[in-house]
């Protein structure tokens, strides 16, 4: 049996709306049934990823902690676009956990064997 590959891309800041939680449970659920889980985050969604990150003082919950989690359910392919970063002036190294940045060219390419792509 040929293994799925499934590419779930993010581009909702982190509080505007359940896109991001949702597909963060989505992979982890994916993962759990040993399916491979590309995540893929660009414009404002970067901001999901931001170290300390708090929705306290908007009474929304804090869902991206659960980032950290990613390695835990072999989920290795975060990826991030590299104007996304740039236009919030962000390192890689600001972020909460490892991320591979990307071109937009790489991104295309990278994208291209996947069997399916979900946008959040």
């Amino acid at each position: 049996m040929t293994e799925k590959s499934h590419a779930i891309i993010l581009t909702q800041s982190p509080f505007q709306n359940d896109q991001g939680k949702e597909a963060l449970e989505l992979a982890l659920t994916l993962a759990t049934f040993e399916q491979a889980v590309s995540l893929y985050f660009k414009d404002a969604a970067v901001l999901q990823l931001i170290k300390n990150l708090n929705g306290e003082g908007i009474n929304r919950k804090t869902y991206t902690d659960g980032f950290k989690a990613l390695d835990l359910y072999d989920i290795e392919n975060v990826f991030v676009l590299t104007t996304s970063l740039d236009s919030y002036n962000l390192a890689p190294e600001a972020l909460n956990i490892p991320v591979i940045s990307l071109t937009e060219q790489e991104w295309r390419e990278s994208l291209v064997n996947t069997n399916t792509v979900l946008t959040f």
